[in-house]
């Protein structure tokens, strides 16, 4: 019988939590293990002085009809009756040089503002639109593990997007840094290389922009505490279990078969099968080893690029930015002057101001939150030089941040309710990732190429799941990750995989 087919997932996190839904729309029994005292992992929200600080989400691919991410949304329960916000733009840059840029959502309009501010970049830009409308035409299934693909469904996949294919080989070996050098203007070099990250495969940002070009990207009210309340409540309704503050030290393997987990107390608890929604250094090099993980995989995790880990900067403002135009990314403005954060040198920063979300600050109140890239090790060693030394550094730089702010809205230093940073060393204490990357593997041309294992062959009933398994990380990856590792195990015990209740 299905209901007596155990299932034990270690993290609570989006992968998680969507491998464990989909596995009590199945009948499975599943108990999920969480190291820290709430669901969510990075997908979190914290309160300061009456705000809801949100740690995540800035956009939800899925968000609307259109893709197979939205019934996937809609199936984990966190769609129905919750607001969406839509943005006219993805970022919005002040002064670059003393332009302001504007990326709007809406191509055309795009080209043709990109085109007012470098008439000489024309066929540039020309390029660079077609490749959002290109991407936002595909029409690329994801409601199935690739696993489950076979050659004919491959050969409709690519002979339906026959564009994308071809626009594919053409930006796959591309990183935002050298398109942008393909501009004359230093403006819109500036902007492409200040959107993300300049060693992302510019597939990814393609990607995205038609995403937002589709209207499939917006941004759920409440932001990530509230978006991770309902998976928790979705999967408990469903009779699912969650064990909080139970750290998963050991999987418990008897010859080439997983048959349970073992926690930190040294309990054990058996299971038919274990899902790995964690860490997944963790689990190569502490839960499983060499004897069970393959060379190429541990070379992949070796070598790959990982998202830089940030600082991540909030503040609570008495203020509420009526006018701002509000956009998916926030506003990029100069910092006053050059900032090292850990060692890496910052003269722009993001800053997203929350005035379209009364949600998540009190009345006539507005959250603001900026993400900075810096160096795991540097944080590392200035935490074990003890607590004084670790807060003055977060101190100094969200000072240095907010005089920055101050130059775009002037006395918004006198209107601070709170301000707070968190870290590498937070995001590493917090959900065990690797140096404190908060999304795993960047999306560069190369990390693109490789396709990292969800299991192995050496070991039977064993999946993994989560941001370590898809580079470019992100919400949707991290959660049809988890629906795929059901679906596989309903293919292991022939049973039809469903999505409904």
């Amino acid at each position: 019988m299905v209901d007596s087919i155990k299932i034990n997932i270690i993290g609570a996190g989006i992968a998680g939590l969507s491998a464990g839904i989909y596995a009590r729309l199945n009948g499975f029994e599943v108990t999920i293990f969480e190291m820290g005292p709430k669901a969510g992992g990075v997908c979190s929200s914290w309160e300061r002085e009456g705000y809801f600080v949100n740690g995540s989400i800035n956009w939800l691919v899925g968000s609307a009809p259109g893709i197979d991410f939205y019934q996937m949304w809609h199936h984990l329960g966190v769609l129905q009756d919750n607001t969406i916000h839509n943005h006219s733009s993805f970022i919005e840059y002040r002064n670059i040089d003393g332009v302001d840029v504007h990326f709007y959502v809406e191509p055309e309009k795009l080209r043709k503002h990109l085109k007012e501010i470098s008439p000489e970049d024309h066929e540039t830009i020309d390029i660079f639109i077609d490749g959002i409308k290109t991407f936002a035409a595909a029409k690329f299934p994801m409601d199935r593990a690739f696993e489950l693909l076979n050659a004919w469904d491959w050969v409709k996949v690519f002979m339906g997007n026959i564009p994308m294919v071809v626009a594919l080989g053409k930006y796959n070996q591309l990183s935002i840094r050298d398109f942008a050098k393909k501009f004359r203007s230093k403006v819109l070099q500036t902007a492409f290389e200040n959107f993300w990250s300049a060693e992302m495969s510019m597939v990814w940002f393609l990607m995205h922009l038609s995403f937002a070009a589709n209207g499939t990207a917006g941004f759920p009210l409440g932001g990530s505490g509230k978006f991770a309340e309902r998976l928790v409540k979705r999967f408990i309704d469903l009779g699912g279990k969650i064990e909080y503050n139970s750290k998963v030290a050991k999987i418990i393997i008897e010859g080439k078969t997983a048959k349970g987990i073992q926690l930190e107390n040294g309990q054990q608890i058996n299971s038919d099968y274990i899902i790995s929604a964690c860490d997944g250094h963790t689990v190569l090099h502490k839960m499983l080893g060499p004897k069970f993980v393959d060379e190429k995989t541990f070379d992949s995790y070796n070598s790959l690029q990982l998202y830089p880990p940030i600082v991540y900067f909030s503040a609570g403002v008495r203020r509420n930015f009526e006018d701002l135009q509000s956009s998916i990314i926030g506003m990029n403005i100069p910092l006053k002057n050059p900032m090292k954060v850990g060692n890496i040198t910052h003269t722009r920063a993001s800053f997203q101001i929350y005035n379209f979300d009364p949600t998540l600050a009190p009345q006539g109140k507005t959250l603001i939150t900026s993400i900075l890239d810096t160096d795991y090790e540097f944080w590392k060693n200035l935490y074990s030089q003890g607590e004084d030394a670790y807060r003055n550094e977060r101190a100094k730089i969200c000072h240095e941040l907010l005089a920055s702010l101050e130059l775009e809205f002037p006395d918004i230093s006198n209107q601070i309710d709170f301000i707070d940073t968190a870290t590498p060393i937070t995001y590493e204490n917090w959900t065990g990732n690797h140096k404190g990357s908060y999304e795993g593997w960047l999306p560069t041309p190369e990390a693109l190429k490789i396709k990292l294992p969800t299991h192995f062959q050496s070991l039977k009933y064993f999946y993994m799941a989560g941001h370590w398994v898809m580079p470019g990380g992100g919400m949707p990856p991290a959660a049809f990750t988890g629906r795929n590792c059901i679906q596989l195990i309903c293919k292991e015990e022939k049973i039809h995989f469903e999505a409904e209740v």
